[in-house]
């Protein structure tokens, strides 16, 4: 969500609103897990891989499943947007902000956070092309305290996906053209970021950017102009780049937010037409290309349509994703969810989405987002009424997740 140019062209508006389906179910919190995989991961004795691996799930042997420390994981956490970027935002390339704000993880005993891993402006990247040694031994720094603090770490790389070919001159398209100065950055750029982290325990997985599948196909709307299949270009590129330098074969993903509504047909006949859900497993494959194994949506309060299965609650929406996810090959999570302020404070459509991750067992969800000062947008602090809100709920819900029964 933060600083991402969010195309509210409102997809809804073109949508055809149908009744929702069935009320949402409980979970299986009650039953039994064994060991958890934080646990098994973080002890001294563990010699295995580092990060999120893909796996097979327990009881569908088809079916991929996000592990740790050989173990299925099932977590939930939060976003911090400005981890890492406030060393040059707002603290003179120091470091002193960012320790507060992962004490402040620690104490909230927060287990997973997602971050945005670069300049956010053009105009910004001179922090890392003129400082590079400092820019990197601070993202060096981040890393040594979360290993320390047993805190997992999901760096978003090109959170602004503007920014990089604003800098090179070129054209949003230009991710898509592997020899344009933009894809070049990517390369040299995602390298530097790999190499300084991993070597660290602590990072979990690797994610592209933020929500570049809404940028898709929107040219006519007066937007800059980049297809579909530019982007999984760029993200085939971005992966095949970590899979050479990571021999620990963390998880790598896009940081999608959900599927248009229309995504599909926005790319094969500019129609803001609600797509069918066969058309829906297919844009997700094309914005999900391999060796890319994870499958993000950012699940809001957005009516999910399909022109085959009409309006889905969250429930079924879930269902739904997790089914096209696994038709391709991949690991479904929900990497921003509304949180408190997001939601003004209705701490009951905060429960809910808690509620319907654990109930039909989403292996990882980040809620939007804590920030050290609060100033991020619809972010919330501790020591508040919506920071309380937030780390109570997530607290609460890793006690259930830690005794789910593995699918």
């Amino acid at each position: 969500m933060k600083k991402t140019i969010i195309f509210t062209l409102a997809a809804a508006a073109f949508s055809i609103i149908m009744p929702a389906c069935q009320k949402e179910k409980g979970g299986n919190s009650g039953e039994s897990g064994g060991e958890y995989a934080l646990d098994v991961y973080w002890s001294d004795s563990y010699s295995g891989k580092y990060g999120i691996q893909v796996g097979t799930a327990v009881t569908k042997p088809n079916q991929p499943s996000m592990m740790l420390g050989g173990t299925p994981l099932y977590v939930t956490g939060v976003n911090c947007y400005n981890l890492f970027v406030q060393c040059h935002e707002t603290d003179n390339m120091n470091t002193k902000e960012m320790q507060e704000t992962v004490d402040v993880l620690a104490k909230e005993k927060v287990p997973i956070v997602r971050f945005s891993c670069g300049p956010f402006y053009a105009s910004q990247m001179h922090f890392y092309t003129d400082q590079k040694d400092l820019f990197l031994s601070n993202l060096g720094t981040l890393a040594d305290l979360c290993d320390q603090k047993h805190i997992l770490l999901i760096p978003s790389i090109f959170w602004n996906t503007s920014c990089v070919p604003e800098y090179c001159g070129e054209a949003l398209a230009a991710w898509g053209d592997t020899s344009s100065e933009t894809y070049k950055f990517m390369v040299a750029y995602t390298t530097d970021i790999v190499n300084t982290l991993k070597g660290h325990k602590c990072v979990a997985a690797w994610e592209f950017g933020n929500e570049f599948n809404l940028a898709a196909d929107i040219g006519s709307q007066g937007y800059a102009d980049i297809p579909a299949k530019a982007i999984g270009t760029a993200y085939k590129g971005f992966a095949e780049t970590i899979q050479s330098l990571d021999n620990q074969g963390r998880l790598i993903s896009s940081g999608n937010s959900v599927m248009r509504n229309a995504q599909w047909n926005l790319a094969n006949n500019g129609s803001w037409n609600n797509d069918s859900f066969k058309q829906y497993v297919e844009i997700s494959g094309i914005m999900t290309p391999e060796p890319m194994k994870g499958m993000s949506e950012h699940v809001y309060e957005e009516s999910r349509v399909f022109s085959d299965l009409g309006t889905l609650n969250r429930t079924y929406q879930l269902i739904r994703a997790k089914e096209a996810a696994a038709s391709l090959g991949k690991v479904y999570y929900v990497g921003e969810f509304t949180g408190p302020k997001t939601a003004h404070g209705d701490s009951v459509m905060v429960k809910k989405h808690y509620a319907a991750y654990l109930s039909q067992k989403v292996q990882l969800s980040l809620i939007w987002n804590y920030a050290l000062r609060g100033e991020i947008e619809w972010s919330f602090k501790a020591g508040t009424e919506y920071g309380d809100m937030a780390f109570r709920y997530m607290r609460k819900y890793n006690e259930s997740f830690k005794a789910i029964k593995p699918e």
